[in-house]
């Protein structure tokens, strides 16, 4: 029975395009993916698994195919020479000549598998650092999302700290007018009173002068009356008796 080759265990020809590959690669993967649970702790399908992405590794990259393909020929080729009695090619040199060729199969057989698996390593390694860098990207871009809601909140709270400052003192504004306005219409309604009570006084006082004018006069002419009577009795006197006895 020939032994499977990596085309075999992806079930695709030796001239399949690297698109058939992919496709069958992850066909033959979830078909027997470890996580299923028919194939947790099966150990032919942890084998079949990693044969199925061994083969793909290889076969997925175009230099890696290119020397496996060349060392599938080198073990498929078979010489037909027929060996005569006598002649150069005995059996013995060609067994000799066949160990020596397995021998250099092997080990190119072995540095291509080393180097499969270097390339592979290498693979993950750049999808680990390209995962890496892509989950550094994001947590920057996180970071940066949250520094930009910070500064939004940190604005808008200096906005609102603006807008109250404004009202309050607007407010402060307002109360010093509204107590200005206040202190003069006191001052003018304390005039106003004063002016009242000035005139008030003014009026009182010149009623009374009038009035103590008014008795003045009323006392001058009393007195200018009893003057008048006086001389007027002296006269009567001086008439009737010959003389003045009032006076």
């Amino acid at each position: 029975m020939a032994e499977r080759n990596f085309y075999d265990l992806l079930e695709v020809s030796n001239t399949a395009s690297s698109e058939t590959i992919q496709a069958a690669y992850e066909r033959l993967v979830a078909k027997f993916d470890l996580a299923q649970e028919n194939n947790a702790g099966n150990a032919a399908a942890r084998i079949q698994y990693n044969a199925i992405r061994q083969a793909y590794l290889v076969l997925n990259n175009a230099d890696s195919r290119a020397q496996y393909d060349r060392k599938q020929q080198l073990r498929t080729f078979t010489p037909t020479a027929t060996v005569e009695v006598g002649s150069f090619w005995t059996l013995p040199k060609l067994l000799v000549i066949g160990v020596i060729l397995l021998g250099i199969a092997g080990f190119y057989f072995k540095h291509q598998k080393e180097r499969a698996r270097l390339e592979a390593e290498k693979t993950i390694a750049v999808a680990k650092a390209r995962e890496a860098e892509e989950k550094a990207k994001a947590e920057v871009e996180v970071e940066r999302m949250a520094i930009l809601r910070e500064n939004q909140r940190e604005r808008a709270e200096r906005m609102e700290a603006s807008r109250l400052r404004r009202e309050r003192d607007t407010d402060v504004r307002q109360f010093q007018h509204d107590a200005r306005v206040n202190e003069i219409n006191n001052r003018v309604y304390s005039s106003l009173d004063r002016s009242q009570t000035q005139r008030e006084d003014y009026k009182r006082r010149a009623d009374e002068d009038r009035v103590k004018r008014e008795e003045a006069q009323a006392a001058m002419a009393a007195r200018q009356q009893l003057s008048r009577d006086r001389v007027e009795l002296c006269r009567i006197e001086r008439e009737r008796y010959g003389k003045s006895i009032s006076c």
